[in-house]
Parts: structure tokens; sequence; C-alpha cells
């Protein structure tokens, strides 16, 4: 056995030595599974890699992946299913299956999926029938038809700010579809336009809260220093000192600042050059 096991599999051994008539002389057929205990007894190694070759499937018929490769060019997954099926027999492969088959056999038949340039539509020139203009007229959008959808202005909208993370109440301010931030109206209902650099707080922390008396205005620098040090209020009053702790907090830093490079020049606490962002 030792002689015949390098460079053949566990089967092929069986086979070799069940033909060398062991059955006749000593009433002894040999199994793959005895064969494989000798070999793990004594040591032998057959040397042969391990599993199924690149494209074996014990599912779909032999040289089919070739066959699939050879006609694959130009053809799409249901031309190839259906080529598949006339030549294999009925049911051999499904639209899905062949998708899946094409990806995992490295198969590319050449087609994006996309109009190339100089295409012509399917339904280039040709109008739609009576009886299928019939079907769509209750649904087609006329000239002048107001959506279904619509949202008059002064609708209300509570919508999640991705950049901030937040829920935010918008307000429909013109059409066909601006809307801005309520609180930022609300301010400057009663105290004018923000002027830039500055930016508007709800003291209680929630966004939703847009009465005039829970909003503060800050410059970018008080709120990045407030962020920063998780400096909050939970009223008027308190948001009002937050704002106040993160102005001194930016002087000390400033005064820091300038004895360590020798510069005796200072900002106004509070205060920067960056736009607003609503």
């Amino acid at each position: 056995m030792g002689t015949n096991v390098p460079g053949r599999t566990t089967k092929e051994v069986t086979e070799l030595i069940n033909q060398q008539g062991f059955d006749e002389k000593y009433g002894m057929v040999f199994t793959e599974d005895i064969v494989k205990g000798a070999k793990s007894r004594y040591g032998f190694k057959s040397g042969t890699p391990m599993g199924n070759p690149k494209g074996y499937s014990s599912k779909y018929p032999e040289g089919m992946a070739e066959y699939v490769a050879s006609i694959a060019h130009g053809k799409s997954t249901a031309e190839l299913v259906e080529a598949v099926n006339r030549k294999y027999g009925a049911g051999t492969i499904g639209i899905r299956q062949m998708k899946a088959y094409k990806k995992n056999h490295g198969i590319n038949t050449g087609l994006t999926g996309q109009f190339e340039p100089g295409s012509t539509p399917a339904n280039k020139g040709k109008k739609m029938s009576p009886e299928a203009y019939e079907k769509c007229a209750p649904t087609m959008f006329r000239k002048g038809q107001t959506p279904v959808n619509h949202k008059p202005v002064g609708t209300e909208s509570v919508r999640r700010n991705y950049k901030r993370n937040q829920m935010f109440v918008y307000v429909k301010v013109a059409e066909p579809n601006i809307w801005r931030m309520k609180h930022i109206l609300e301010w400057e209902k009663h105290n004018g336009p923000v002027p830039k650099g500055k930016a508007i707080i709800f003291a209680d922390g929630n966004p939703q809260n847009t009465d005039i008396d829970n909003l503060v205005m800050v410059s970018r620098s008080q709120l990045a220093v407030m962020n920063r040090w998780g400096i909050h209020g939970y009223d008027k009053q308190t948001a009002e000192v937050a704002a106040n702790v993160a102005s001194l907090k930016i002087v000390v830093s400033e005064r820091k600042r300038g004895k360590k490079h020798g510069n005796s020049k200072r900002t106004e606490p509070g205060t920067d050059k960056q736009s607003e962002l609503e």
C-alpha cells in the first residue's frame, strides 16, 4: 500500500487494491474507510489536494461551466438559462441560479445592463395603444395638476437633520418646496436676522421646543467650546450662564496662547468670522 498511496486519492487506492484479487484470495473487500484508516495508522500521505477541483459541481452536469462560458458573450441571463435548459434538460437551472453560477465561475457576458451611446430605445416612435392609454389615463399627471402629497405654505414637519443627527421642526415658507427651521424663523420674528458667526441654541436642549423663551443666541466659538466641554443649561438663564463660561474659557485660552507665542493681541470673547449655518 505504501508504494501505491502517493499521488492517488483514497478512492483511487481502494479501487487499485481491490483489482489485485484480495477478495478471492483472502475473502476480503477493501472499502474507502478501511484504506483511510490504514493510511492514518501507518502515516501514509497521498499528497493530493483536499476538496473538489475548481468548477466541480454535484448539482449541475459535467462540462456545463465550459459550455456556458463559450456562449455567454452578448447573451442575457434569460437567454443563457434558455440555452442551458435546452441542452441539458428543462429545469436544469433558473434565472437566480444562473446569476449566481456566472458569478461563482467568473463568467462575463460583456453586458453592462445600461444603454450604450447610440442605442435605440425599444419603444422609439411607438404610440401607446388605445387600450393601454385607457388603463393609464386615471393616474396620469396633467399640466397644472397639484400632487396629492402637496403641502401648503405654513405646513410644519418634524424631520431629521442628518448633519446634526437631531430632529428639528421645519416650516414650509414658499413654493414649490422651500423649508426653513422653525426656531430660526421664531428668532427672526422677534429679533431680526441672525448675524453671521452666530447660532441659535435651545436652552433646555430640546430642538423641538421652538418657543422664543427657549432660544439663546451664541457665537460659533462659544458653541464649539460648550460642545467640547459639555457646558449646557436646562433653561434660558442657565444656558446664558453656560455661554458666559464658554466666553471665559475662550479668553483664558487666548491669554495662554498669547503668552506662549509672545503675542499680547487678543480678540473679543465669543466672536469669530465663521458664517452662519442654519
